[in-house]
């Protein structure tokens, strides 16, 4: 069964600015009943998600614990830069 009628078609294109042949009405009009057709599939997913039905789940206990590491102070950062027009320029690293 067609969801498209030659009237929704006409209002379509004309909504479109597009002239379409006979033989491509015919063709988008399937095309189109497709894609309502998925879009109906789509409606049907559950959205929720279940993660011991796929098995990946995490427990809390499985995490790593975070560890603050004290790798360089701001100064040693700012270091390798020159201060021009309060704005500071990082040399090239990458060509």
């Amino acid at each position: 069964m067609s969801r498209i009628d030659k009237q929704m078609f006409d209002k379509l294109s004309e909504l479109s600015k597009i002239d379409f042949t006979g033989a491509e009405e015919t063709a988008l009009t399937g095309e189109l009943d497709d894609i309502i057709e998925f879009i109906g599939k789509v409606k049907e997913f559950s959205g929720e998600y279940d993660d011991m039905r796929d098995g990946n789940s995490v427990g809390f206990s499985d995490l790593r614990d975070d560890v603050r590491i004290t790798t360089a102070t701001p100064e040693q950062l700012l270091s390798n830069t020159v201060c021009e027009n309060d704005c500071y320029v990082i040399p090239k690293v990458v060509d």
